[in-house]
């Protein structure tokens, strides 16, 4: 009996051994994935937004002057500002009606998947093929002018002034985003518990009560996600600004996303464009564990 203990406890030994290493295995693909196309593409970015790179030349350790020079660069101000404000100004919109469509369309009635299809179809359509459309209704002499002249008499300019272009932006990002949100209400509505609304409705609620009492705070962690990840790719944002006003009028319309393309690959300032990309993705990692902070503490606060 004491001969065979050794023997056993070697042979379970040799199982999960094996069992690590065959799931090591399977893993590691996935890991020289991540290692090749993501770990080494921001290591780089960080090395490279230390130099002063051109494409041309060797790229030359120059420390922090380019954050230096990032700091004192009006352009690049503009554009962070720009971006806020197309962040900012696109969150509220898309919070309040994704939500007002996800409060409608939890509720059965007929006819709810087809309008459920019709409302997400904008999200499924690639960003070019959006921005080209709506470039012709922003035209001018485009549908939505057409429409405009005949009942108020007016013709906006919608991405030639620089007033206007940014509020045109914003509403293109919000008519092609509020579908998807939408369905993450949903989902986030249908796990609230019915135990709650009949609670509400023996107890004589109204349905304004049993929406500001119940279905929000419940909805919490729901609406910060929606937040947070609304702001993330808000200020990922590239191809609406490229495609339709190329950041103009006079940069009104330039986010920091659209500014590394132009140091990159048109003032073939690489070292300058990685220094930029690494603030962003700062900004973007702050936003991520901001988000989870709160996810969490409402998850918490909730169980």
């Amino acid at each position: 009996m004491s001969a065979a203990l050794p023997s056993q406890k070697h042979s379970r030994w040799n199982i999960y051994t094996r069992r690590q290493l065959w799931g090591l295995v399977f893993v590691l693909p996935v890991m020289i994935f991540f290692a090749i196309f993501a770990f080494y593409p921001m290591i780089s970015a960080f090395y490279y937004s230390l130099t002063d790179y051109n494409l041309i030349s060797p790229p030359v350790f120059v420390g922090l002057k380019g954050y230096e020079r990032m700091l004192q660069d009006e352009r690049f101000l503009i554009a962070l500002k720009n971006t806020f404000v197309y962040a900012f100004g696109s969150t509220l919109p898309i919070w309040l009606i994704s939500l007002g469509l996800a409060l409608v369309f939890v509720r059965d009635f007929r006819g709810r998947n087809l309008v459920r299809v019709l409302y997400f179809a904008p999200v499924i359509v690639s960003g070019v093929v959006v921005s080209m459309v709506w470039r012709v209704i922003y035209h001018p002499y485009g549908p939505l002018n057409a429409v405009l002249g005949s009942l108020l008499g007016i013709a906006p300019t919608w991405l030639t002034s620089r007033s206007l272009a940014p509020l045109a932006i914003i509403g293109i990002n919000v008519w092609q985003s509020v579908g998807f949100y939408m369905i993450i209400f949903i989902a986030g509505l249908q796990e609230i518990p019915q135990e709650f609304y009949d609670a509400a409705k023996v107890d004589g609620a109204s349905p304004r009560q049993t929406f500001w009492h119940i279905t929000l705070p419940l909805l919490k962690p729901t609406s910060l996600f929606v937040l947070v990840i609304t702001l993330i790719n808000c200020f990922q944002a590239f191809t609406y600004q490229y495609v339709m006003t190329k950041g103009g009028p006079s940069d009104a319309t330039n986010v920091i996303g659209l500014y590394v393309y132009q140091s990159a690959f048109q003032y073939l300032r690489m070292g300058y464009a990685a220094t930029i990309s690494v603030t962003l993705f700062v900004i973007i990692m702050g936003l991520t564990l901001l988000q989870l902070r709160l996810v969490r503490t409402e998850e918490a606060g909730y169980a």
